[in-house]
């Protein structure tokens, strides 16, 4: 219950406002116009409680509960009860009024994503001026009756204090993640919503991000997140371990904003000596990031239908609203060459009320992102301080050898090594090798990724308790890499197209094949690959939202996901002759129903649901997808297009399950609740493991990965216990414990084609299972006036057989045990603590008008690890041993100067700010275990200790970087 925590804090008056409604048809048509381009759907939570009579505590029939802001409301019932859906997650005043009582407004009452906001509300009779309402401010209490499982909720204004960079470090300081790992489950068990649209790319398993999510978020235009790890509602399917739910921010009645400005350049002398380690490092030039961000964000009304069209006489009944988010990411310079990258990210919302019940939202997300990437295996030869550079001999069996390095490609072909005999700088070899290097980190791949979301939403109020929503998204992305024509092999005059990968184009600049020297390091040659893959999914859903009683919130859907996949992968590692294809154009769709009711009473509150999914592999009206019914006989013969005849092939079938999901909350006072959760949850194979090379092109004899289109889902069985208590008013500490048990998780199974060979072939399989349990404890401590923070400790053990779907089932003996799994941390600890002086501060200092220590804030995050396991060298044993413990602090420093109607924050993030060397991977066991040196890659003579050491096995060093952003 939210009790009033200020009595009167002022009286004010509260003006009529008119509108006319002239020209709404037109405007209503250009909205609808609009979808087309942009769009966008409301994640929303309940305000509802009980309205009395202040003098007698008797409950008032017939009073009007209102935002205005949002043009919503409900009257109350004889009981008093009023309740107001599909609020959006934000902060709102809700005013109270009836005849014959002084009006009130509560204001800053807090609506969040799928949750109950109780205000109770007490009017008085005492007679005020005319047309003045009483005003107060609602509390904000850490405990909620309505928490089923363990969410935990991020705001904008935990966005704007920690020093984060994207949403994902959010979720990675909840307790239970680790990584991208989300209570010991993989990194492809996560879903992600963007005002409740779930956002996942078909074929996500091909660019390796999180739960398939394609897209870059800009991090100011989120309103609040919701990091689920359990407990998930009947109305979420495909996921198993996580959901992140955002919900972005809207705009207003009046504009709001942000620009922010942050850069790590503060020129080359602090850039290179007062940041932490940089320079020579094992032969690796260690450089100082430079990096620029520009981050914008506006609300409020629209300026053409709010402005513009009313000065020719166009004006709309009621206002339309839009926010708009941008962040613009440049980086000409990582922590070591070739780690440039250049991002763009935009999102917008436009929403309009077309009629007092019906509401109208679009809006849409793009982003692009381009990247190169260091690799320590090219980073031996090439120019500059980032290589060796001097001349150097070596004497190998008696046998004395020169290498002379040459800076200079345009005399010789890229990677040409020349071979003499004789003298040499005065000196006689055996053997003298002249390397033409232009620097292998220019034959890398070049990265690219871009996605396009666009969404609308449709509600329709059928009655103050019952509305239905229809939303519309399509969702677009595409992932390419390839190495770009540097040296104009085919003299058009073209360095930025990429190279074309299949050699038998006449004219077409190919690859040359990478070479290496000693079997490491890359000598010459282009990165052995070429990706282009494009995926687009729409979706169409609809949900009936209805409040029926005091004590039953119904809800039920449908969902329809129709997906498209375009794949073009191919590799050639042995050589060009041998390459490998991987190319296939699939649809496939998704529909899901659900039911749920959520019960509320005094004493209990339970969300009871049932969902069930349906997943055809073949699309809508698509041809069979066929595959071998024994794969050691996979195919004899081949057509006339070289593309092999299946023996006795089967038919790929639908696949269906069904979820029951449960959630008990129990107030047993005012300062403490326990709750239980039980659910099945499903997750639909990706189809990188459905459709992979379904065709059998140009398989070697070892190493070839094919789908499976007659996978099962994966399925999470899961149950958790916890307890909220309030330690005071400001101090909640929670505790929970929970089992997962993972049936049908990918992995691969090896068979021998008897009719084409024996070639081996590792066909993707319902093969491994997992189970997770744990313990998790956190500490949050409100915002006061002078600090306040988190803390979270999270113990938990994951077994399995394999830590990925690429494990082998039943290739090894160890995959037929249950092992430590790869992101098993037994102990985890984040913390986030902040301090801060507020504007009257009482340290009273005062130079003329300004106060020096008044508006600073210092927020401290800090996260710590036991350490990852690993295997030993040589003992056979999966993940024995643990990596040293790491631990990380980040701090950003604030200070805040208001300004007439705007504030200025000028502000300083120290990332890693001890400067610590944490272990973030072991180059090898062998050498690790003999030197106690985590980046030691490999060695050219053991007894000599000539080691090659990649220093990206530690973490970053410290890194500062400053920032000014301006509010209004």
């Amino acid at each position: 219950m939210l009790l009033l925590q200020e009595r009167v804090r002022k009286i004010q008056s509260i003006p009529e406002t008119s509108s006319k409604y002239l020209g709404s048809i037109i405007i209503l048509g250009m909205v609808l116009c609009l979808n087309a381009t942009i769009a966008i759907a409301g994640v929303t939570g309940k305000i509802a409680g009980v309205v009395q009579d202040e003098q007698t505590g008797e409950p008032l029939a017939g009073v009007n509960v209102f935002i205005e802001s949002l043009s919503i409301g409900a009257a109350t019932g004889a009981d008093g009860h009023y309740v107001i859906l599909n609020v959006p997650a934000g902060h709102y005043a809700v005013r109270a009024s009836i005849i014959g009582y002084t009006s009130m407004i509560v204001e800053d009452v807090a609506a969040s994503i799928d949750r109950t906001t109780t205000i109770n509300i007490y009017l008085t009779t005492e007679v005020l001026e005319a047309g003045s309402t009483v005003t107060v401010t609602a509390d904000r209490p850490l405990l909620r009756k309505d928490e089923f499982a363990s969410r935990h909720l991020v705001t904008a204004e935990d966005i704007d204090i920690q020093p984060i960079d994207s949403f994902m470090d959010l979720a990675r300081n909840q307790a239970g993640v680790v990584g991208s790992h989300f209570r010991g489950g993989r990194s492809g068990e996560v879903l992600v919503l963007i005002d409740g649209i779930a956002i996942r790319d078909n074929a996500g398993e091909y660019s390796g991000d999180v739960g398939g999510f394609t897209a870059l978020i800009p991090e100011y235009g989120i309103q609040e997140m919701e990091v689920s790890l359990g407990g998930f509602g009947a109305e979420y399917g495909n996921v198993q371990s996580g959901i992140l739910n955002l919900a972005m921010k809207e705009g207003g009645n009046h504009y709001t904003g942000m620009v922010r400005y942050t850069s790590t350049n503060f020129g080359e002398s602090l850039n290179n000596t007062s940041m932490g380690r940089r320079g020579e490092w094992y032969d690796t030039y260690n450089q100082h990031v430079l990096e620029n961000t520009l981050q914008f964000n506006i609300a409020g009304p629209e300026p053409i239908t709010s402005y513009f069209l009313p000065i020719v006489g166009v004006e709309l009944p009621r206002p339309m609203k839009v926010s708009f988010t941008a962040e613009i990411n440049n980086k000409p310079q990582g922590y070591f060459i070739n780690q440039q990258s250049e991002d763009v990210s935009l999102q917008g919302k436009l929403s309009y009320k077309v009629t007092p019940k019906i509401n109208l939202a679009l809006g849409g997300l793009y982003s692009s992102q381009d990247w190169d990437q260091f690799h320590f295996a090219a980073s031996k030869y090439g120019p500059g301080p980032d290589y060796p550079v001097d001349q150097y001999a070596e004497v190998r069996s008696g046998t004395k050898f020169q290498y002379n390095y040459v800076d200079d490609h345009l005399s010789q072909p890229q990677g040409v090594i020349t071979y003499d005999s004789g003298v040499y700088n005065n000196e006689q070899y055996d053997s003298v090798a002249t390397y033409y290097i232009a620097g292998m980190q220019e034959y890398l791949w070049n990265y690219h990724k871009n996605s396009r979301i666009m969404y609308s939403i449709f509600t329709h109020s059928l009655s103050p308790t019952t509305y239905y929503e229809i939303r519309l998204n399509s969702f677009t992305t595409n992932y390419h890499y390839a190495t770009q024509d540097v040296d104009d092999r085919d003299s058009d005059g073209d360095t930025k197209e990429d190279l074309e990968w299949d050699i038998n184009i006449e004219g077409a600049p190919n690859p040359i094949y990478r070479e290496r020297e000693a079997n490491y390091w890359w000598v010459r040659g282009d990165d052995p690959g070429y990706r282009d893959q494009s995926s687009w999914n729409g979706t169409v859903k609809a949900d009936l939202v209805s409040q029926v009683n005091q004590n039953h919130m119904f809800k039920g859907g449908i969902e329809f996901i129709n997906s498209r996949t375009k794949v073009e992968n191919i590799s050639w590692t042995l050589n060009l002759g041998a390459v490998r294809k991987d190319i296939w154009d699939r649809e496939s769709y998704d529909l899901g129903i659900y039911l749920q009711d959520k019960i509320e009473y005094e004493e209990i509150i339970a969300l009871v649901g049932l969902r069930y999914d349906l997943f055809d592999p073949t699309g809508l009206g698509g041809e069979d997808v066929l595959y071998p019914a024994d794969y050691n006989f996979p195919y004899s013969e081949v057509d006339e297009n070289n593309i092999p005849v299946l023996t006795n092939p089967d038919k790929a079938v639908k696949r269906s399950q069904i979820s029951p999901r449960i959630g008990i909350s129990h107030p047993i006072t005012d300062r403490t609740v326990i709750h239980f959760t039980y659910g099945h949850y499903f997750q639909r194979p990706d189809a990188y493991y459905l459709y992979r090379n379904l065709s059998f092109q140009s398989l070697t004899k070892v190493g070839n990965y094919i789908g499976n289109p007659s996978l099962k889902p994966e399925k999470t069985v899961g149950f958790e216990v916890g307890a909220e208590h309030l330690l005071a008013d400001d101090i909640k500490v929670s505790v929970t414990g929970y089992n997962k048990d993972i049936t049908d998780l990918m992995n691969w199974r090896k068979y021998v084609g008897r009719s084409i060979q024996n070639i081996e072939l590792n066909v993707f399989t319902n093969a491994d299972y997992g189970n997770i349990r744990g313990f998790e404890l956190n500490i949050e401590k409100v915002l006061g006036r002078w600090w306040g923070g988190m803390l979270n400790y999270s113990f938990a053990v994951a077994k399995g057989r394999s830590s990925s779907p690429f494990g082998g089932s039943s290739s090894f003996t160890s995959a037929r045990r249950l092992n430590i799994l790869d992101f098993d941390q037994t102990h985890t600890v984040n913390t986030t603590l902040t301090f801060l002086t507020r504007d009257k501060s009482f340290f009273g200092l005062k130079i003329g008008p300004v106060q020096p220590l008044a508006n600073w804030r210092a927020s401290f995050l800090t996260r710590y690890g036991n350490g990852l396991p690993y295997s030993s060298y040589g003992t056979g044993l999966i993940n024995d041993k643990r990596q040293p413990y790491t631990i990380n602090t980040d701090l950003r420093l604030n200070k805040e100067i208001k300004i007439i109607g705007a504030s200025c924050h000028i502000f300083v993030d120290v990332l890693n700010l001890f400067d610590r060397q944490n272990v973030d991977w072991i180059g090898s066991t062998l050498y690790y275990e003999k030197e106690d040196d985590p980046t030691i890659v490999r060695a050219e003579n053991v007894e000599a200790s000539e080691y090659s050491r990649n220093p990206q096995a530690y973490s970053d060093p410290r890194q500062l970087r400053m920032g000014i952003s301006v509010k209004f």
